[in-house]
């Protein structure tokens, strides 16, 4: 049901599963591949090859070591089950809720070229956690699974589903807050527009972005009528009817180019040698005139309205800033984390020591210093409309226009105290 209404809309799809479930729907996906590009996209669990043998690895250390070794051979037996089943397939896209360093490493050695299933601050109470982790696309880390590679990248992490950045963050609620219509239907989001305001977000996110992706997910098992006694045609409607909202704004929208995950990847890496630079404004879309129905855990730490907030992450760091608020209220330190920080969070961000403005004639200096207790990656949001001055010098790393919302200034902290300079004319 999910690829005819995609390809009613001339969209493809990406099927998702491991060797058993794509082969039990192969005469489908063979359909959707020739009439409109369908791909797939292979599950791996790691969990498997631990649960072979009689005993349980003893320590991670041993965990790793067994993976290491046996990794190699579940991945490729499933890819050769796939490829001899589709035989147009390249099948070297995969998806998996448990990562790991190991994973990572064994994916780049085979020649994966993707890996899905990233979520962005993910629960502490689930088990498959990837904490840390920036949302959207980046080049995942064999040091780290949940940060972007130091290193030139091979294998692009792919979030499982896009979400409403702002409402995730402030609510820590990632089950509600996402681009997957059946959350959508379940918790009453849908009745006011939601799915329509998330998509124009990421819409005006792309004009000051080189990548913008908008991954939605839906599952098959809620789109089948015998999947859960509880769900009726009209449940089932609601779902399509939102799926079919995307659809016809994605058939109908010039600035919106359908693709495949395996399509995407492959614009990503043929673009980008390293993990691209990703600014998002992101406002308050939650209605407020509904109460939301909070069926999945966690309850919301902060109920909506949300701030206007601006969110940034390169392959060195992930900062959040609040508007109003030119320092970062969060950092995370991807090249060089405090010693048993969780997730990567600086504890300590350091403040603005001295903020001085000065106007001559057509040009407008600023500069600032800062005093860093360490060598950080770190950047001040200058918010209200910038878009009159352009850039005469800086000492700092870029500068960047994000609209009429914001100048945003990307530098290092050294440690010890530090002046950042800007002059901008009109």
């Amino acid at each position: 049901m999910i690829s005819a209404l995609a390809h009613k809309h001339g969209i493809p799809v990406t099927w998702v599963g491991d060797s058993q479930s794509l082969i039990e729907a192969k005469n489908l996906i063979n359909q959707g591949h020739y009439e409109c590009n369908d791909d797939i996209l292979v599950m791996i669990d790691p969990s498997q090859v631990l649960d072979q043998g009689n005993t349980k690895p003893s320590s991670k250390a041993e965990e790793m070591v067994i993976l290491r070794q046996r990794l190699p051979d579940l991945i490729q037996t499933e890819q050769a089950i796939v490829k001899e089943s589709f035989t147009w397939a390249d099948a070297n896209l995969f998806g998996a809720y448990e990562k790991n360093s190991v994973l990572i490493e064994v994916l780049e050695n085979l020649g994966g070229i993707g890996l899905w299933g990233y979520r962005w601050r993910d629960s502490e109470l689930d088990e498959t956690i990837d904490q840390g982790c920036p949302w959207s696309f980046f080049y995942a880390s064999h040091d780290h699974h949940n940060i972007p590679s130091n290193y030139q990248g091979k294998l692009v992490a792919i979030e499982n589903s896009s979400v409403d950045l702002t409402s995730v963050y402030y609510s820590d609620n990632l089950e509600i807050f996402s681009a997957t219509p059946t959350v959508m239907k379940m918790s009453g989001l849908s009745e006011n527009n939601y799915a329509d305001a998330l998509l124009k977000e990421y819409l005006k996110n792309s004009e000051w972005n080189r990548f913008i992706i908008f991954v939605q997910q839906q599952p098959a098992i809620d789109m089948e009528y015998t999947s859960y006694n509880n769900y009726d045609r009209g449940t089932i409607a609601g779902i399509a009817k939102i799926l079919e909202s995307f659809f016809q704004e994605v058939e109908e929208n010039p600035n919106i180019k359908p693709l495949t995950l395996l399509q995407a990847v492959k614009a990503y890496k043929e673009d980008f040698g390293q993990t691209e630079a990703c600014y998002m404004v992101f406002d308050n879309i939650v209605p407020l005139q509904r109460e939301i129905d909070f069926y999945l855990p966690p309850k919301p730490k902060q109920k909506p309205p949300y701030p206007l907030t601006f969110f940034y992450y390169d392959h060195e760091c992930q900062l959040v800033f609040k508007e109003g608020q030119m320092t970062p209220i969060e950092v995370k330190n991807y090249i060089l984390p405090p010693y048993e920080s969780k997730y990567y969070i600086e504890k300590e961000i350091p403040s603005i020591s001295s903020f001085r403005p000065m106007r001559d004639r057509d040009k407008l200096i600023m500069e600032f210093e800062i005093e860093s207790l360490k060598y950080m990656p770190y950047g001040l949001a200058i918010w209200d409309d910038h878009s009159m001055f352009s850039l005469v010098s800086t000492n700092a790393r870029s500068v960047k226009w994000i609209g009429n919302y914001l100048l945003f200034i990307r530098f290092n902290l050294e440690e010890g105290m530090n002046l950042i300079e800007i002059s901008l004319k009109i």
